[in-house]
């Protein structure tokens, strides 16, 4: 009984889990369509693709896509009509207008303020170290090794001509 039960339940949690197989004539189609699922973000999720997504508006989203498709739509016919219906929100890499340029160059923004402040804490830091007064052990040590005299010849500056 139990290994009758097990490739049943097997069989029966792929068919649940299975999602709408589409079919394409060319191999060009279904690779647009992939790129499409890949690119654009679920209204409902909001961090998945609808590639990932299980939700009810990604399963409408990925059928829409594949009629528009199978209907002979231009990439930027499918792309116009889903931002018309969603908004940029939809496409993973919005486009530069005056409303996201913020999100555009904040990035490269942040990344100059970092190497900023890190140059001025650096600076600071070392100007710190050189302000430092020697502390008693260091002094000794330092007029110990001023006032023996060295082992080693002098060198003789040669006078500019």
């Amino acid at each position: 009984m139990l290994k009758l039960l097990i490739p049943l339940l097997i069989f029966f949690a792929s068919v649940c889990s299975a999602e709408a197989i589409y079919q394409f004539d060319n191999e060009v189609d279904e690779a647009r369509f992939k790129a499409f699922i890949n690119e654009m973000r679920c209204p409902t999720c909001q961090s998945q693709n609808i590639a990932g997504s299980d939700s009810m508006s990604a399963q409408d989203l990925r059928r829409d896509i594949y009629e528009q498709i199978q209907d002979g739509r231009s990439d930027k016919e499918i792309t116009d009509s889903m931002v018309a219906r969603y908004g940029d929100y939809i496409l993973y890499r919005p486009p530069l207008t005056p409303a996201t340029l913020a999100l555009w160059l904040m990035p490269a923004v942040l990344l100059v303020i970092a190497v900023i402040v890190m140059i001025l804490m650096i600076r600071r830091r070392r100007a710190e170290q050189l302000e430092q007064p020697l502390d008693s052990g260091e002094q000794a040590e330092l007029s110990r090794l001023l006032n023996t005299p060295s082992s080693a010849p002098e060198r003789q500056e040669k006078p500019d001509e």
